[in-house]
């Protein structure tokens, strides 16, 4: 879409559009084509200045569906950022300019599938030293013969210091849309391809082989904890909550410092009933990560159920300065005025044994 139709749309909906951002600007839209970023791959004054602003960025696509234009994506967004960060195993930095560059998309905050697959071919990306900036830049370029290339539908690989190519079904091009290469054959041990190839089976509701090429991935590559985790979502949905504790368990021991692992593992175990144990993996959880605000929330809460009301308002407090305007900060407000008027009947009890005495 130009600029101008674009304009037109924009107009016909009651919206105003313009083209430099100020701090009245509700929204910057990115295009599918001419991204705006300067020579070198760096976000433009634009995205620096929507950001500095707080201004939501969204893609073009995006764009096109709230209008009507477009069908929306049809992917489950179930990934936070810090959580897509730790699976990919990207910087939360670069997980942030990946999505002010329209690679991934957040919707309510959360990724998807394919996100999740676009940031790791990123962090493999950056692993063999290509600079984000060359990533950015080639991607920038493909995007002018191949409008609907995004990391998601791609696969990239290492060329040069400042060159990445492209795989098609054809083989591989450069940014010039030339083809290089033939593609080799992927060799059986791929776990990247089988981790990616078991969430395109999970997206598309084939449970039985997601699990197998997760069952899959974890023998190929016991040291990256993503498919143990995702596994053990699986097997929780279906009701098989012994094989879905020993998924998570698999994860924690690929890496004990897992903090989505550890709390989706005390949310299982609470489930079951075993709350000693479910406050034990919430701490863990904390102690990976301890702004993680689901993991406040459920030990705050699991202690509180305890009747533990002097140690849960801390926790309590701590997850109010992560969220204060949620339906959960309600309730976690609800709940400190709980544990603090608890607290004070203890105290007043006290006082009223001591005054007797």
């Amino acid at each position: 879409m130009k600029r101008a139709d674009a304009f037109a749309l924009i107009s016909k909906h009651g919206g105003k559009p313009r083209q430099g951002v100020t701090k009245d600007t509700r929204i910057l839209i990115v295009g599918e084509l001419g991204w705006p970023l300067q020579d070198d791959g760096r976000p433009s004054n634009s995205l620096v200045t929507a950001k500095s602003y707080g201004v939501p960025i969204v893609s073009e696509r995006r764009f096109l569906e709230w209008v009507g234009k477009s069908v929306p994506e049809e992917q489950a967004k179930t990934y936070t950022s810090g959580q897509l960060a730790a699976l990919s195993k990207l910087p939360a930095d670069v997980v942030e300019q990946l999505s002010m560059f329209g690679l991934i998309e957040a919707r309510e905050g959360l990724y998807g599938f394919r996100d999740l697959a676009a940031a790791r071919q990123v962090a493999q990306l950056l692993g063999s030293g290509t600079p984000i900036s060359v990533i950015t830049r080639s991607l920038r370029d493909i995007r002018k013969w191949l409008p609907d290339a995004r990391l998601s539908n791609v696969r990239l690989f290492p060329d040069s210091s400042d060159r990445v190519l492209v795989e098609q079904v054809q083989g591989r091009t450069d940014s010039k849309g030339q083809f290089v290469l033939d593609v080799a054959k992927q060799e059986d041990d791929d776990s990247d391809l089988a981790f990616e190839q078991a969430q395109s089976a999970e997206e598309a509701g084939d449970k039985a082989g997601a699990e197998t090429l997760y069952r899959r991935t974890m023998q190929l590559d016991p040291s990256d904890p993503a498919a143990g985790l995702n596994l053990g979502n699986l097997l929780r949905d279906q009701k098989r909550m012994v094989e879905a504790e020993a998924a998570y368990r698999w994860a924690i021991k690929a890496d004990p410092h897992f903090a989505s692992a550890w709390h989706n593992l005390a949310d299982l175990l609470d489930d079951g009933g075993r709350l000693s144990e479910a406050i034990d993996c919430a701490k863990r959880a904390l102690d990976a990560d301890p702004k993680y605000a689901d993991a406040l929330f459920n030990l705050a809460l699991f202690l509180q159920r305890l009747e533990r009301h002097a140690e849960a308002a801390p926790w309590w407090r701590r997850y109010l300065e992560h969220d204060r305007d949620s339906p959960w900060a309600e309730r976690a407000k609800r709940a400190l005025k709980y544990c603090e008027i608890q607290m004070a009947n203890v105290d007043f009890a006290l006082e009223m044994g001591r005054n007797n005495a």
